[in-house]
């Protein structure tokens, strides 16, 4: 065996320096696919986030236009029934009037012959 600075000694420590240049640099290409891989990782997440945000999107406008459609078709309807509810009130007060036109009649008559006599 020799001394630490020459010989087998030397080229141990030569041998232990190449090989932690070797580790670092695999470790160094290991951290830099690592980040290739999370940056494609972000990208493809943040292009599903995007997609997910468009469906979204038209789902919500869908939604709108078939409430706003629906909410026409509730007002055209309670329009029909509010009509139809006042021609037949309408209806009851010309029924009613058209019952007791007789007796206006008879009533209108007697006053004017009774202011006549």
């Amino acid at each position: 065996m020799m001394t630490a600075r020459g010989g087998h000694a030397g080229r141990a420590d030569e041998n232990l320096l190449q090989l932690i240049a070797a580790k670092e640099k695999e470790l160094e290409q290991r951290v830099a696919q690592a980040r290739d891989q999370a940056g494609r990782l972000i990208e493809e997440a943040r292009r599903e986030a995007e997609a997910i945000l468009d469906q979204a999107r038209r789902e919500a406008a869908q939604l709108e236009e078939q409430t706003r459609a629906e909410i026409a078709r509730e007002s055209e309807a309670a329009a029909r029934q509010r009509l139809a509810q006042a021609e037949a009130e309408a209806g009851q007060v010309a029924a009613r009037a058209a019952e007791r036109l007789p007796l206006a009649v008879e009533l209108v008559v007697s006053r004017v012959a009774g202011g006549l006599s």
